[in-house]
């Protein structure tokens, strides 16, 4: 009987989109907007939005005077043409600045930028032509000229987007349906904008081309995203692939509520404006290099927005700190550009900004074990981040028994990072290669955790064993934090470690205290790295002191009769394998059972 009402609900769901469908073929515009909210906006521009209208409007006049990129035969086999993606997020700009003042000039620009794109021998080389994210920016970008300014096109360049949709649209399909790697990858930013390219492309056609197979595939992509996300709005790619890949989901069910009034399932987005406010570094200290935790494959800076990405996910949620955050950010210049168009569909002026002053300074995500602690959230704060869990979360354990999207992890587990007086102090990797040498934690016999040794996370050799690193509590008081973590299961059993819990005591503002215990099957060479962001010198009492631009970090061993401490420049390898050095101490013990207390102080 379930199954029958089951069927009974999907067949219903599937009639009620294929009439929606059926009514908005032959309108345009009908992808994010229709004529009744462009009307809408177009007072909006002038009130509530004026200021993200003027910054718009600046980049789509930038745009206008500009010519896009002159195709470029990459010689490398397979490349992805990334530098088609700039030519693809140009796109809305222009459309919209037309389809709101009618002037000409951003008419004759996005024709121009569309032919451009449209003539593109290769979108991607080899496996990535037309499967890619070059593919992924330009079906979204061309289907928003297509769509928003199909009656203001002239007949030969709407002929040339449309052929051009059908055929990309097609070789997208096509891979994720059947040969990309990504196709069943539901964690990972690729899948997230192929499909939402695709989809778009699907919607500005229907009426004209019958993209069904397109729509029900990239439907079925997103809902098993949905019901793979975890419960806690973490992300396992790094805060940078968040606002990546939540721009992609996010643009894809806008799409998909005004198209098939579907919406998010998953307790995922309730949680996730949190993850990107967590992840924020005190904001007194924010610059264009620098405003965000770089865990994971991340930059320290902005990729896409976030402003208007989470000035979205508060529209959906009723939810003040986003609003807050995405309105500080945009208001210190801090933000990318890359899509800030989305700023005048996406904000909603009834949300009224929050500050986070009153929220608690830790948060814990549990499934992805991931801690942020902070000593306040007057915008000068020191922030602490510790990290110990399974690569996609405690809840994909169980879920996967392949790579869904680990590409951008690191083998970290019971590392952490530092940041205190308007300045990293003990630092992570960043975008780089998968080392566990390149973070604040342990190597034994010169080796690190499972999924380490290449450009991109080594999944399987962390999945197959379902390895679960945890974190086994996050305390916190007015005056101290506690985060204890087990990393003993992610690694390797020839590695014989039997135990490797850490315990930070941070002591706030200025002291931590960090206490290992490992044990091992028998003496082994144990080593405990932490990376300054800044090189270190000798201080008083066998102590290391590193000296930033605004802070002395001091460092001292309290168990020196367990270990030596030692300080050099490591070597390193960028995210391409290239050489880099990192400022690294060292704690060294041969034996079998090793608790090594280290004192950081600021």
């Amino acid at each position: 009987m379930l199954d029958m009402r089951r069927r009974s609900f999907i067949t219903s769901l599937a009639a009620a989109s294929a009439t929606r469908l059926r009514a908005q073929a032959g309108v345009h515009p009908r992808l994010f907007l229709d004529a009744q909210r462009v009307a809408s906006l177009e007072l909006q521009i002038t009130t509530t939005h004026a200021a993200l209208w003027k910054a718009v409007r600046q980049q789509a006049d930038s745009l206008a005077g500009q010519n896009p990129s002159v195709y470029r035969d990459d010689p490398t086999p397979n490349d992805e043409q990334l530098w088609q993606r700039d030519v693809g997020n140009a796109m809305p700009f222009l459309a919209m600045a037309h389809l709101l003042t009618g002037d000409v000039k951003y008419l004759n620009g996005a024709s121009r930028w569309a032919v451009a794109s449209c003539g593109y021998p290769t979108w991607g080389k080899g496996t990535e032509n037309g499967a890619g994210l070059a593919t992924g920016h330009q079906l979204l970008g061309l289907a928003l000229i297509y769509d928003w300014l199909y009656l203001s096109l002239t007949a030969d360049v709407r002929d040339q987007i449309r052929r051009t949709l059908i055929a990309r649209g097609g070789t997208m399909y096509a891979a994720a349906r059947n040969t990309a790697y990504w196709r069943t990858t539901y964690l990972q930013n690729h899948l997230w904008v192929n499909v939402a390219g695709l989809a778009a492309a699907g919607l500005a056609l229907r009426g004209e081309f019958d993209a069904t197979v397109w729509l029900d595939l990239v439907r079925q992509k997103f809902q098993s995203t949905e019901a793979a996300l975890g419960p806690d709005g973490a992300s396992h790619e790094g805060s940078g692939y968040w606002s990546y890949g939540v721009e992609f989901m996010l643009k894809y069910w806008h799409l998909a509520a005004d198209a098939f009034g579907e919406t998010t399932t998953s307790p995922w987005w309730n949680q996730t404006a949190a993850y990107r406010l967590y992840m924020a570094l005190p904001r007194a200290s924010w610059s264009s290099a620098s405003t965000n935790v770089d865990i994971a494959d991340c930059p320290r800076n902005e990729w896409y927005g976030p402003d208007y990405l989470l000035r979205r996910l508060s529209s959906l949620h009723r939810d003040p700190y986003a609003q807050w955050l995405g309105g500080e950010l945009d208001r210190a210049g801090v933000t990318a550009n890359t899509a800030r168009w989305l700023n005048l569909l996406w904000y909603d002026p009834s949300v009224v900004e929050r500050p986070p002053d009153a929220l608690p300074t830790m948060r814990h995500f549990e499934d992805l074990g991931l801690v942020s602690a902070r000593s306040g959230w007057d915008g000068s704060e020191s922030l602490l981040v510790f990290k110990c869990g399974p690569p996609l979360g405690h809840a994909a354990v169980n879920k996967f028994d392949y790579d869904a999207g680990c590409g951008h992890v690191h083998p970290d587990a019971n590392h952490f990072v530092l940041f205190a007086n308007g300045e990293w102090v003990l630092r992570d990797d960043g975008y780089a290669w998968k080392q566990t040498d390149q973070h604040n934690t342990l190597l034994i016999d010169g080796k690190g955790q499972l999924g380490e040794g290449s450009q991109w996370f080594g999944a399987l050799a962390a999945i197959r064993p379902q390895a679960n690193p945890v974190i086994l509590e996050a305390a916190s008081t007015p005056g101290v934090d506690e985060i204890i973590g087990d990393a003993t299961a992610i690694y390797p059993s020839t590695s014989g470690l039997k135990r490797f819990v850490r315990r930070l005591l941070w002591v706030k503002p200025n002291f931590l205290i960090a206490v290992d215990e490992i044990e091992t099957d028998m003496p082994r060479r144990l080593e405990l790295r932490f990376h300054t962001e800044f090189p270190c010198v000798p201080g008083e009492n066998g102590s290391l002191i590193a000296q930033g631009k605004k802070t002395k970090l001091r460092i001292s061993l309290l168990t020196p009769d367990q270990a030596t401490m030692s300080y050099s420049e490591a070597a390193g390898k960028d995210r391409d394998g290239n050489a880099m050095s990192l400022h690294t101490v060292k704690l060294e013990s041969t034996r079998s059972s090793w608790t090594n207390i280290m004192l950081f102080s600021w």
